[in-house]
């Protein structure tokens, strides 16, 4: 079973993952764990942005921007 037919397989399982190829199990742990860093990376962004909105509405003022 090769990687792009798991990933266009309409039955995605575990079975189907340990079918594949050595490199095939591989690259598709790298492209989770991928996939799962850019997520939380994206989290803290949206958590700074959050509290950036909390810290404004706060004090009423913008935080000062360092130059």
């Amino acid at each position: 079973m090769t990687f792009l037919s798991v990933m266009l397989a309409s039955t995605f399982s575990i079975e189907n993952i340990k079918g594949m190829d050595m490199w095939a199990q591989g690259l598709f742990v790298v492209v989770a764990g991928l996939i799962g860093v850019f997520l939380v990376l994206a989290l803290f962004f949206l958590t700074i942005v959050v509290m950036q909105k909390i810290y404004e509405a706060a004090t009423g003022t913008k935080p000062k921007k360092e130059s």
